[in-house]
């Protein structure tokens, strides 16, 4: 299906989007959807341990999803582990030329 972004509340530093994943055509309403966690060391920690598949970047996690019902069971795992959590758009901006 998919990965989910994971950062960290409050960052400073925005995550760069490759090109490659940004469709051919795009308006100006472009958007991803992510998680936006209180602690990126304690989620990624807490997801590992739960045996879902997570790829560490620098600044991000990224969640293999491969069924719908995952994304609510991530959220209520991390809530469950103490960990505040929500869902939101993660695209800052986006260069339309």
């Amino acid at each position: 299906m998919g990965d989910l972004p994971v950062l960290q509340q409050g960052r400073d530093v925005p995550v760069c989007l490759s090109n490659a994943e940004l469709p051919d055509f795009y308006m100006g309403d472009y958007s991803v959807l992510g998680l936006l966690v209180a602690d990126l060391d304690r989620a990624h920690r807490v997801l590992a341990g739960q045996q879902f598949a997570v790829h560490k970047k620098s600044d991000h996690l990224k969640v293999k999803i491969d069924r719908t019902d995952q994304l609510p069971a991530i959220v209520n795992l991390l809530s469950r582990n103490g960990i505040a959590c929500g869902l939101a758009d993660i695209v800052d901006q986006v260069y339309q030329g």
